[in-house]
């Protein structure tokens, strides 16, 4: 991939992110609580599990976010930790732009790599 295309695509993410960190802060004001940026969190950590992808500060943040909100869903009914999470990654990523570029460069390969791995598995 180009490093247009891949700065392209982490700028699409990191707009996504922003709509859904905002939805949801949204909904927790209007309905009390917040799943959107949870049930993405939940996707994250398993596709960041699936693939052995690199551990980093955005994913330490996320998966306590997503720790946190799973205790507050259970003990008291609400979420809000994952959105206000995912503001701070936002900023984080956008001060560290070049960083971030070269790992999802190097995720998205690990990605690549693992299916076509399942496509040669499959194809015997």
């Amino acid at each position: 991939m180009t490093k247009e295309s891949i700065e392209r695509a982490l700028t699409t993410s990191l707009h996504l992110m922003l709509g859904l960190a905002t939805l949801d802060l949204a909904l927790f004001i209007w309905v009390g609580t917040s799943v959107v940026t949870v049930v993405a969190h939940a996707m994250s950590l398993w596709l960041f599990l699936r693939y052995r992808l690199v551990f980093d500060l955005v994913k330490l943040l996320e998966t306590s976010a997503l720790i946190i909100d799973l205790y507050l869903i259970n003990i008291y009914g609400y979420a809000v930790a994952s959105p206000v999470a995912t503001l701070f990654a936002i900023i984080h990523i956008s001060l560290n732009k070049d960083y971030h570029l070269g790992k999802l460069k190097n995720d998205l390969d690990k990605v690549l790599a693992s299916k076509q791995k399942d496509v040669e598995n499959d194809k015997k």
